[in-house]
């Protein structure tokens, strides 16, 4: 596969040598579990039970996408990170917008550019890695499976402001917890979409198990869950397709490199 373009400038940073490595493959067997048949909708998590994510053990439905009646869709995918803990996976949140070569890195065949709307504030040594991504906002490109390069925008949001419970964060349940609204920005193979992201990190032996669910049609406001799409329409099946796939191949590569890149970076913000 061909990488994204990157520039001489690129080439002299320290971490480059990860944009060149091969990506690291998904377990066996996970790719080809992502059908094109949406499963059973009664078992999806439905974005009202979110502060579900903190219950013990497995829920009925931790890998695959639904398509729901009310129009709206679902993707949840599951990944292990060895030697990964909260602290890491929160530091690569604030660390990775300030380059876009962070951002190519973590996917170097799909993710082309990123930028933050508060670069300042993700280098404010006076905030906690927490602190520097709660309330960014990161405008990103990248492939998410459908053959172009669509812009996308999150806004990364304090949990708590998302309707989770924070009292349950740094525990055995839940040691990171990345979340926001996010919308597709007029791609021409990819219709505008409100979407909200949770990425749920929890400690698993070895390391952390992330949990990744995309709710499509949806955001929160005020820490309330709101239908952002229109009475009659319906997500169209191929973007909860995309993009699980997708999530499965970037989340593989990043839970690949997370712990040496940590060692390697933390405290070198530029």
């Amino acid at each position: 596969m061909p990488r994204v373009p990157v520039s001489m400038e690129d080439k002299k940073k320290s971490y480059y040598k990860y944009y060149t490595r091969p990506m690291a493959a998904p377990p066996p067997g996970m790719l080809a579990a992502v059908t094109e048949t949406p499963g059973d909708s009664r078992l999806a998590l439905r974005i009202h039970d979110r502060n579900r994510l903190f219950e013990p053990g497995d829920l009925p439905a931790p890998f695959g996408w639904w398509l729901l009646d009310d129009g709206t869709a679902l993707i949840a995918n599951r990944t292990l990170f060895p030697g990964t803990t909260g602290e890491m996976f929160d530091w690569w949140f604030a660390w990775h917008p300030i380059d876009r070569l962070r951002y190519a890195i973590w996917d170097p065949e799909d993710h082309f550019d990123v930028y933050l709307d508060d670069r300042a504030k993700a280098l404010d040594p006076a905030l906690s890695a927490r602190e520097r991504h709660w309330g960014s906002v990161h405008h990103i490109w990248e492939d998410i499976g459908l053959g172009s390069v669509d812009l996308l925008r999150i806004n990364f949001m304090r949990p708590g402001t998302m309707g989770y419970d924070e009292s349950r964060m740094d525990s055995p349940a839940c040691n990171a917890l990345i979340c926001g609204n996010c919308a597709t920005i007029g791609g021409a193979d990819l219709p505008d979409m409100p979407v909200v992201m949770t990425h749920f990190l929890r400690p698993a032996p070895g390391g952390s198990e992330l949990r990744s669910y995309f709710w499509f049609g949806w955001q929160i406001e005020g820490g309330k869950e709101t239908k952002a799409l229109p009475d009659g329409a319906a997500i169209p099946a191929a973007a909860p397709v995309a993009l699980l796939r997708h999530n499965v191949v970037e989340y593989a590569n990043l839970a690949a490199i997370l712990p040496s890149v940590y060692a390697e970076e933390n405290g070198r913000w530029l």
